[in-house]
């Protein structure tokens, strides 16, 4: 039937068609669940990034406060924290942080300003404490060493490092014994005269003992140490010349008359006296007169050491004031041997002949009187060493007087030089005072040494003496060291 071909073809299209709405329904869903889906993930981003920036803006003021806190660490003062009122509690924070870091750096610069100010002090410190001759050592309450100057280095004979930080009485028991003796005094300086001894040699000291007090800690103490060895030394020879004088003068005047009455007792009564008395008659005269020359020759003794005079300088070889006075004592002592070291060059310059003659016959004589007290058979070979040389370097020359007798004190060996101290039973002990005055006239320097290790394996004694090659001129004391240096 056509209607009935015509309703199914209709059908049929409307069949088509209805799949065709349904396909484009599908796609239709898609695109609306895209839609769905894109705003869902634009709503979740804006969430995050609103999220983000409201934190950022919680979190920022706290951050700058980190970051100014680790650069105040780092050491820089300088920096500031921003400060906003919307901050709230944190903006109170970085104002007092602000206001902390400002206190700090005020702080900080006057300490730095103060540690500019006590460096420049410790600096000044140390300059006057390195140019004063006086040795000062700082002692804490402990009798901890903190502080030693250049000359305490020299006069202790110790580097600073071995003496920092040690027991006072480790490196001076002396100056602890007259701490001991400051401390116990409330106030007020404390000082006091003593002995210090190093390497044999004694030296005076005048020590001074000031105590630091410090609020809320424990004293310390500044000791000072003055060299006085040679102003004593001075004054005690000053003294002995006034004495010697004084001797000189009371015992020399009485002399003349005894020996010349002696010597008339001789020749009157000698004839008029039995031959059983006259040996007695004679042994007593004679004494007297010996004794009375031996008396004499101490006075002239007294009087050379009381009233030396000015040298009375001129052109000579040292070398041949050096042979006249070894040929002198060579004559009369052929037990002994005697060298001559002075090389071929001269040594001229401006001397007194006749006193340095005296002083180097006083040093060889002595040398001999020196081998003599030496037991017989401790000795091979008796012999003295003379020997002279020109020391460029220091522009002065050298001489040595070594022998192999007993040698010279350990201890207090410097003492030998000053009026009346003998090493012999019948000497006057004007000797080797009378050559240091000797030497020192002519601006030289006298030292004592132990002989050589060269010389007859050490043993004896070494005289050196060192004159000026020019004229000599004021010059500083000669260093402390552990030799007995004495002179200009």
């Amino acid at each position: 039937d056509p209607k009935v071909r015509s309703a199914w073809r209709m059908m049929e299209e409307s069949a088509t068609e209805l799949r065709s709405m349904e396909a484009g329904l599908v796609s239709l869903h898609i695109a609306f669940g895209s839609l769905d889906i894109g705003f869902a993930l634009i709503v979740l981003l804006a969430a995050i990034w609103t999220a983000i920036a409201v934190a950022d803006r919680i979190v920022r003021p706290i951050r700058l406060l980190i970051t100014a806190a680790d650069s105040v660490a780092s050491g820089n003062m300088d920096i500031v924290v921003p400060v906003h009122a919307v901050d709230g509690d944190v903006a109170n924070l970085s104002r007092t942080f602000n206001k902390m870091i400002s206190e700090i750096r005020t702080q900080r610069d006057e300490i730095l300003e103060a540690k500019d100010e006590v460096d420049d002090r410790r600096r000044f410190i140390e300059a006057v404490l390195s140019g004063v001759t006086a040795a000062v050592i700082g002692v804490e309450n402990d009798r901890r060493i903190t502080i030693v100057n250049s000359s305490a280095e020299t006069l202790m004979s110790l580097p600073a490092r071995e003496m920092l930080g040690k027991q006072l009485n480790e490196i001076a028991p002396e100056v602890d014994q007259v701490l001991s003796e400051a401390a116990s005094r409330y106030r007020g300086d404390f000082r006091k005269q003593i002995a210090l001894v190093r390497g044999g040699t004694v030296r005076t000291l005048s020590v001074q003992v000031t105590r630091e007090e410090v609020r809320d800690t424990s004293d310390s103490y500044v000791i000072t140490l003055d060299d006085i060895t040679d102003l004593v030394i001075a004054q005690r020879s000053t003294a002995w010349g006034d004495v010697a004088r004084r001797i000189a003068h009371e015992i020399k005047n009485p002399l003349t008359p005894i020996q010349l009455s002696a010597e008339r007792i001789q020749r009157r009564y000698g004839k008029q006296i039995n031959q059983e008395d006259r040996t007695v008659f004679d042994q007593c005269t004679d004494t007297i007169i010996r004794q009375v020359g031996d008396i004499g020759r101490m006075v002239d003794e007294f009087s050379a050491f009381a009233r030396m005079p000015k040298p009375t300088k001129e052109q000579t070889d040292l070398r041949n004031i050096l042979r006249d006075a070894i040929f002198l004592r060579e004559m009369g002592n052929t037990h002994v041997s005697f060298q001559q070291e002075f090389g071929d060059k001269p040594l001229e310059v401006q001397f007194d002949s006749r006193m340095l003659g005296q002083a180097f016959g006083n040093l060889i004589k002595n040398a001999v009187e020196s081998i003599e007290a030496v037991p017989s058979g401790e000795r091979d070979q008796r012999k003295v060493l003379v020997r002279a040389s020109l020391d460029e370097s220091r522009d002065r020359f050298t001489v040595d007087v070594i022998d192999n007798g007993r040698g010279l004190p350990v201890e207090n060996r410097h003492s030998i030089l000053e009026p009346y101290m003998t090493m012999r039973e019948k000497g006057t002990g004007l000797g080797l005072a009378i050559v240091k005055k000797i030497i020192e006239e002519h601006g030289g320097q006298l030292e004592l040494h132990d002989a050589p290790a060269n010389f007859d394996q050490g043993r004896g004694a070494m005289i050196r003496v060192h004159l000026p090659r020019l004229e000599p001129v004021p010059a500083a004391p000669a260093p402390n060291d552990k030799e007995s240096v004495y002179g200009l």
